[in-house]
């Protein structure tokens, strides 16, 4: 079944149930990372550093290539006459 199957109430609650296990997630974990010392673990770290920039780069480039191929080579929908 495709998504626009689905009667909008129940999408309406799917998308209530997702706010909600992520509200929940954060306030689970939010003790955990407001105590670390993120500046002295990622900023300071050099080799932590340069993998957060590489990281950083190559979801640039793949967000980028994703665009790319999305304004150029765009999907084609299929008419099917029943």
């Amino acid at each position: 079944m495709i998504e626009t199957e689905l009667p909008a109430s129940i999408q309406y609650l799917l998308i209530t149930i997702q706010i909600f296990a992520t509200v929940g997630f954060l306030y689970i974990i939010w003790p955990y990372v407001r105590k670390e010392r993120w500046r002295e673990k990622f900023i300071k770290n050099k080799s932590a550093r340069s993998i957060l920039i590489v990281f950083i780069i190559i979801f640039a480039f793949s967000y980028g290539m994703a665009s790319f191929f999305d304004a150029f080579f765009p999907v084609e929908r299929l008419d099917i006459i029943p």
